[in-house]
């Protein structure tokens, strides 16, 4: 019986892993095919089905280009890598959709517990309104709300990894190009 258990489970994580999209991959350095190289007309040529809005709007010089499905969701935030004023490639990508997911499964309508279970969590650092934990295997930090945590924003004390709740909801991961 713990035998045919054993294989259903593996045949079930073969099966997510054979049907995810290479398009839809968080990786270390790379989401899908969009890496620290990708330029801004690439990413306008990928997105063309959605909508790519530069921020802030009437700029010279745009600091953020958001992703929008047809429908007005956000999936993602590119934030460009500026060197004196020019564009040079990318430098992150903010993940707000759980149509992106790494090859363990884990995405932004995971727990803290499908996190915890799949990666090693190097450090956990409070923001005013989040507690950040860094995942250097995926070069990612994941974003928690306080309110999930019962911790009131701007409260800056050091977060354990035991005081966060096993069903605590990630709020985006950030990429981070090198």
């Amino acid at each position: 019986m713990m035998n045919k258990l054993i294989a259903i489970l593996v045949l079930s994580i073969l099966f997510v892993q054979c049907g995810q999209d290479n398009d839809m991959v968080i990786k270390k350095n790379q989401l899908g095919k969009i890496n620290k190289s990708t330029s801004i007309e690439e990413l306008d040529k990928i997105f063309k089905k959605d909508s790519v809005v530069k921020f802030p709007e009437g700029e010279a010089l745009f600091r953020e280009y958001r992703v929008f499905e047809k429908g007005g969701k956000q999936l993602l935030v590119f934030m460009p890598l500026i060197e004196k004023d020019s564009i040079k490639g990318l430098e992150l990508v903010k993940i707000y959709s759980d149509r992106y997911m790494t090859d363990k499964g884990v995405s932004v309508s995971s727990s803290f517990t499908d996190v915890a279970g799949n990666y090693t969590i190097d450090k956990i650092e409070p923001s005013f309104s989040s507690a950040i934990l860094f995942v250097d295997e995926i070069n990612a930090t994941i974003s928690l709300s306080k309110k999930d945590l019962n911790l009131h924003e701007f409260d800056m004390r050091a977060i354990r990894q035991d005081q966060i709740p096993d069903e605590a909801s990630i709020n985006y991961i950030t990429i981070w190009f090198e």
